[in-house]
Protein backbone atom coordinates (compact mmCIF):
# COMPACT_ATOMS: atom_id res chain seq x y z
CA UNK A 1 0.00 0.00 0.00
CA UNK A 2 1.36 3.43 -0.99
CA UNK A 3 0.91 5.67 2.06
CA UNK A 4 2.20 8.68 0.12
CA UNK A 5 -0.76 8.43 -2.26
CA UNK A 6 -3.19 8.21 0.66
CA UNK A 7 -1.65 11.26 2.28
CA UNK A 8 -1.72 13.19 -0.97
CA UNK A 9 -5.38 12.32 -1.59
CA UNK A 10 -6.35 13.46 1.91
CA UNK A 11 -4.44 16.70 1.36
CA UNK A 12 -6.20 17.31 -1.95
CA UNK A 13 -9.63 16.61 -0.44
CA UNK A 14 -8.87 18.96 2.46
CA UNK A 15 -7.83 21.67 0.03
CA UNK A 16 -11.07 21.21 -1.91
CA UNK A 17 -13.15 21.65 1.27
CA UNK A 18 -11.18 24.75 2.24
CA UNK A 19 -11.63 26.12 -1.26
CA UNK A 20 -15.42 25.56 -1.05
CA UNK A 21 -15.69 27.36 2.28
CA UNK A 22 -13.52 30.20 1.03
CA UNK A 23 -15.74 30.54 -2.04
CA UNK A 24 -18.87 30.78 0.16
CA UNK A 25 -17.29 33.39 2.41
CA UNK A 26 -16.17 35.40 -0.60
CA UNK A 27 -19.71 35.41 -2.02
CA UNK A 28 -21.03 36.72 1.29
CA UNK A 29 -18.42 39.42 1.47
CA UNK A 30 -19.12 40.46 -2.12
CA UNK A 31 -22.92 40.74 -1.54
CA UNK A 32 -23.91 44.32 -2.25
CA UNK A 33 -25.31 46.31 0.68
CA UNK A 34 -28.96 47.24 0.35
CA UNK A 35 -29.75 50.68 -1.00
CA UNK A 36 -32.21 52.97 0.80
CA UNK A 37 -34.94 51.87 -1.64
CA UNK A 38 -34.32 48.23 -0.73
CA UNK A 39 -34.40 48.73 3.04
CA UNK A 40 -37.09 48.72 5.71
CA UNK A 41 -37.45 52.28 7.01
CA UNK A 42 -39.03 53.84 10.08
CA UNK A 43 -40.60 57.30 9.93
CA UNK A 44 -42.14 59.14 12.86
CA UNK A 45 -45.40 60.87 11.86
CA UNK A 46 -47.04 62.67 14.74
CA UNK A 47 -47.92 60.17 17.42
CA UNK A 48 -47.27 57.08 15.30
CA UNK A 49 -44.29 55.45 13.64
CA UNK A 50 -44.62 54.16 10.07
CA UNK A 51 -42.66 51.06 9.11
CA UNK A 52 -42.27 51.06 5.31
CA UNK A 53 -41.27 47.91 3.44
CA UNK A 54 -39.43 48.09 0.12
CA UNK A 55 -41.08 47.01 -3.11
CA UNK A 56 -40.57 43.43 -4.23
CA UNK A 57 -37.46 42.66 -6.28
CA UNK A 58 -38.53 39.67 -8.34
CA UNK A 59 -35.01 38.97 -9.57
CA UNK A 60 -33.43 38.48 -6.14
CA UNK A 61 -33.58 35.22 -4.23
CA UNK A 62 -34.03 35.19 -0.44
CA UNK A 63 -34.76 38.91 -0.48
CA UNK A 64 -36.97 38.82 2.61
CA UNK A 65 -34.24 37.47 4.89
CA UNK A 66 -31.74 40.01 3.55
CA UNK A 67 -33.93 43.03 4.26
CA UNK A 68 -34.90 41.74 7.72
CA UNK A 69 -31.28 41.05 8.69
CA UNK A 70 -30.25 44.46 7.34
CA UNK A 71 -33.01 46.15 9.36
CA UNK A 72 -31.96 44.41 12.59
CA UNK A 73 -28.40 45.68 12.13
CA UNK A 74 -29.48 49.25 11.32
CA UNK A 75 -31.81 49.36 14.34
CA UNK A 76 -28.73 49.87 16.54
CA UNK A 77 -28.20 53.28 14.91
CA UNK A 78 -31.82 54.39 14.41
CA UNK A 79 -33.06 57.29 16.54
CA UNK A 80 -35.66 55.83 18.94
CA UNK A 81 -37.21 59.06 20.19
CA UNK A 82 -40.63 57.60 20.91
CA UNK A 83 -42.34 56.42 24.06
CA UNK A 84 -42.69 52.75 24.89
CA UNK A 85 -45.91 51.36 23.46
CA UNK A 86 -46.13 53.88 20.62
CA UNK A 87 -48.38 52.58 17.84
CA UNK A 88 -46.75 51.54 14.58
CA UNK A 89 -48.33 51.30 11.13
CA UNK A 90 -46.86 48.79 8.71
CA UNK A 91 -46.82 50.03 5.10
CA UNK A 92 -46.29 46.82 3.12
CA UNK A 93 -47.08 48.26 -0.34
CA UNK A 94 -47.12 45.51 -2.99
CA UNK A 95 -45.27 42.96 -0.85
CA UNK A 96 -47.13 39.73 -0.11
CA UNK A 97 -46.90 38.91 3.61
CA UNK A 98 -48.07 35.81 5.45
CA UNK A 99 -48.87 35.54 9.17
CA UNK A 100 -45.33 34.30 9.95
CA UNK A 101 -43.71 37.36 8.37
CA UNK A 102 -46.16 39.73 10.06
CA UNK A 103 -45.39 38.07 13.40
CA UNK A 104 -41.65 38.44 12.74
CA UNK A 105 -42.03 42.19 12.12
CA UNK A 106 -44.26 42.53 15.18
CA UNK A 107 -41.56 40.95 17.36
CA UNK A 108 -38.88 43.27 15.97
CA UNK A 109 -41.05 46.32 16.63
CA UNK A 110 -41.78 45.20 20.19
CA UNK A 111 -38.06 44.97 20.88
CA UNK A 112 -37.76 48.72 20.22
CA UNK A 113 -40.90 49.69 22.14
CA UNK A 114 -43.39 49.88 19.24
CA UNK A 115 -46.80 48.20 19.04
CA UNK A 116 -48.00 47.06 15.62
CA UNK A 117 -51.50 48.52 15.23
CA UNK A 118 -52.38 48.84 11.53
CA UNK A 119 -51.28 47.15 8.31
CA UNK A 120 -51.60 49.12 5.07
CA UNK A 121 -51.35 46.98 1.96
CA UNK A 122 -52.15 46.74 -1.75
CA UNK A 123 -52.42 42.95 -1.63
CA UNK A 124 -55.66 41.22 -0.69
CA UNK A 125 -53.77 38.15 0.54
CA UNK A 126 -51.81 40.32 2.97
CA UNK A 127 -55.04 41.98 4.14
CA UNK A 128 -56.56 38.56 4.81
CA UNK A 129 -53.45 37.38 6.70
CA UNK A 130 -53.38 40.56 8.79
CA UNK A 131 -57.08 40.35 9.62
CA UNK A 132 -56.72 36.68 10.57
CA UNK A 133 -53.91 37.67 12.94
CA UNK A 134 -56.15 40.28 14.58
CA UNK A 135 -54.71 43.48 13.11
CA UNK A 136 -56.53 46.46 11.68
CA UNK A 137 -56.20 46.61 7.90
CA UNK A 138 -56.31 49.37 5.33
CA UNK A 139 -56.16 48.16 1.75
CA UNK A 140 -55.00 50.57 -0.93
CA UNK A 141 -55.00 50.43 -4.71
CA UNK A 142 -52.11 51.22 -7.03
CA UNK A 143 -53.91 54.34 -8.25
CA UNK A 144 -55.26 55.71 -4.96
CA UNK A 145 -53.42 58.98 -5.42
CA UNK A 146 -54.49 59.41 -9.03
CA UNK A 147 -58.27 59.04 -8.84
CA UNK A 148 -61.02 61.55 -8.29
CA UNK A 149 -62.93 60.34 -5.23
CA UNK A 150 -66.12 61.86 -6.67
CA UNK A 151 -66.00 59.29 -9.47
CA UNK A 152 -67.44 56.45 -7.40
CA UNK A 153 -67.99 54.05 -10.30
CA UNK A 154 -64.27 54.22 -11.07
CA UNK A 155 -63.36 53.52 -7.45
CA UNK A 156 -65.67 50.54 -7.32
CA UNK A 157 -63.92 49.01 -10.32
CA UNK A 158 -60.41 49.38 -8.90
CA UNK A 159 -60.51 46.53 -6.39
CA UNK A 160 -62.12 43.15 -5.98
CA UNK A 161 -64.17 42.41 -2.85
CA UNK A 162 -62.24 41.51 0.28
CA UNK A 163 -63.35 38.11 1.60
CA UNK A 164 -62.51 37.33 5.23
CA UNK A 165 -63.16 33.95 6.82
CA UNK A 166 -62.82 34.87 10.47
CA UNK A 167 -64.52 36.80 13.25
CA UNK A 168 -63.46 40.45 13.44
CA UNK A 169 -62.44 41.14 17.02
CA UNK A 170 -62.90 44.26 19.11
CA UNK A 171 -60.42 47.02 18.28
CA UNK A 172 -59.85 45.82 14.71
CA UNK A 173 -60.69 48.11 11.78
CA UNK A 174 -60.95 46.84 8.20
CA UNK A 175 -60.85 49.47 5.43
CA UNK A 176 -61.20 48.37 1.78
CA UNK A 177 -61.79 50.29 -1.50
CA UNK A 178 -64.56 47.92 -2.65
CA UNK A 179 -66.99 45.56 -0.90
CA UNK A 180 -66.14 43.58 2.25
CA UNK A 181 -67.54 40.08 2.88
CA UNK A 182 -67.05 38.52 6.33
CA UNK A 183 -67.77 34.85 7.00
CA UNK A 184 -68.04 35.25 10.75
CA UNK A 185 -69.15 37.79 13.34
CA UNK A 186 -68.14 41.42 13.77
CA UNK A 187 -67.76 41.97 17.50
CA UNK A 188 -68.56 45.17 19.43
CA UNK A 189 -65.66 47.59 19.09
CA UNK A 190 -64.74 46.35 15.59
CA UNK A 191 -65.27 48.50 12.48
CA UNK A 192 -65.75 47.63 8.81
CA UNK A 193 -65.34 50.37 6.20
CA UNK A 194 -66.04 49.64 2.55
CA UNK A 195 -66.46 51.95 -0.41
CA UNK A 196 -68.89 49.34 -1.72
CA UNK A 197 -71.15 47.01 0.29
CA UNK A 198 -70.68 45.27 3.64
CA UNK A 199 -71.93 41.67 3.85
CA UNK A 200 -71.68 39.83 7.17
CA UNK A 201 -72.42 36.10 7.11
CA UNK A 202 -72.89 36.16 10.86
CA UNK A 203 -73.84 38.70 13.54
CA UNK A 204 -72.92 42.35 13.09
CA UNK A 205 -72.45 43.91 16.55
CA UNK A 206 -69.74 46.44 15.72
CA UNK A 207 -69.76 49.42 13.35
CA UNK A 208 -70.30 49.02 9.61
CA UNK A 209 -69.76 51.85 7.12
CA UNK A 210 -70.73 51.14 3.51
CA UNK A 211 -69.98 53.58 0.71
CA UNK A 212 -67.58 55.44 2.99
CA UNK A 213 -66.28 57.57 0.11
CA UNK A 214 -69.76 58.93 -0.53
CA UNK A 215 -71.49 56.07 -2.36
CA UNK A 216 -75.15 56.13 -1.18
CA UNK A 217 -75.85 52.97 -3.16
CA UNK A 218 -73.87 50.92 -0.65
CA UNK A 219 -75.68 48.25 1.37
CA UNK A 220 -75.06 46.68 4.77
CA UNK A 221 -76.39 43.14 5.10
CA UNK A 222 -76.06 40.67 7.96
CA UNK A 223 -77.68 37.45 9.15
CA UNK A 224 -78.25 39.24 12.47
CA UNK A 225 -78.13 43.02 12.45
CA UNK A 226 -77.25 44.19 15.97
CA UNK A 227 -74.76 46.91 15.05
CA UNK A 228 -73.84 49.64 17.51
CA UNK A 229 -73.84 52.01 14.55
CA UNK A 230 -74.64 51.89 10.83
CA UNK A 231 -73.16 54.32 8.32
CA UNK A 232 -73.80 54.63 4.61
CA UNK A 233 -71.99 57.45 2.79
CA UNK A 234 -72.46 60.49 5.08
CA UNK A 235 -75.55 59.13 6.87
CA UNK A 236 -75.55 57.59 10.35
CA UNK A 237 -78.11 55.41 12.12
CA UNK A 238 -78.27 53.46 15.36
CA UNK A 239 -80.04 50.18 16.04
CA UNK A 240 -82.67 50.39 18.82
CA UNK A 241 -81.55 49.02 22.18
CA UNK A 242 -84.18 46.27 22.08
CA UNK A 243 -84.80 45.50 18.41
CA UNK A 244 -87.35 42.81 17.52
CA UNK A 245 -85.84 39.37 16.95
CA UNK A 246 -85.55 38.66 13.22
CA UNK A 247 -85.47 35.15 11.81
CA UNK A 248 -84.11 36.30 8.44
CA UNK A 249 -81.15 38.35 7.25
CA UNK A 250 -81.63 42.11 7.09
CA UNK A 251 -80.24 44.85 4.89
CA UNK A 252 -79.64 48.53 5.67
CA UNK A 253 -79.90 50.96 2.78
CA UNK A 254 -80.42 54.65 2.01
CA UNK A 255 -84.07 55.47 1.41
CA UNK A 256 -85.82 58.78 0.87
CA UNK A 257 -85.81 59.59 4.60
CA UNK A 258 -82.35 58.27 5.44
CA UNK A 259 -81.05 54.84 6.41
CA UNK A 260 -83.73 52.16 6.53
CA UNK A 261 -83.70 48.45 7.37
CA UNK A 262 -85.54 45.80 5.41
CA UNK A 263 -85.62 42.02 5.19
CA UNK A 264 -82.87 40.87 2.84
CA UNK A 265 -85.28 38.41 1.21
CA UNK A 266 -86.12 39.66 -2.29
CA UNK A 267 -84.65 43.10 -1.49
CA UNK A 268 -83.28 43.67 -4.98
CA UNK A 269 -86.52 42.47 -6.56
CA UNK A 270 -88.53 44.93 -4.49
CA UNK A 271 -86.15 47.89 -4.56
CA UNK A 272 -84.25 49.84 -7.18
CA UNK A 273 -81.57 52.52 -6.79
CA UNK A 274 -82.69 55.75 -8.47
CA UNK A 275 -79.59 57.64 -9.62
CA UNK A 276 -81.47 60.92 -10.12
CA UNK A 277 -82.68 60.79 -6.50
CA UNK A 278 -79.54 59.16 -5.08
CA UNK A 279 -81.44 56.69 -2.91
CA UNK A 280 -83.15 53.27 -3.03
CA UNK A 281 -86.87 53.28 -3.80
CA UNK A 282 -89.42 50.52 -3.54
CA UNK A 283 -90.53 49.26 -6.92
CA UNK A 284 -94.22 50.04 -7.50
Amino acid sequence: MNTDNVHNNQTVMGEEKIADVTSELTSVVKAKPLSSKEQINLTKKGKIVVMSLPSVNKTEANQWQRIVDDFKIRLQKIDKSWQLGTKAHLQSQDRLLDTRQISELKTILEQIGLTLDLIITRRRQTAVAASSAGYSVQQETLTDTLIDIDNLSTIQDLAEPLYLKNTIRSGVEICHPSSVIVLGDVNPGATILASGDVFIWGTLRGIAHAGYLGNRQGLIMALRLEATQLRIANLVARIPDNPPVQSTAEVAYVGEEGIKIHSAVNFHRLHSFINSKNYWERVK
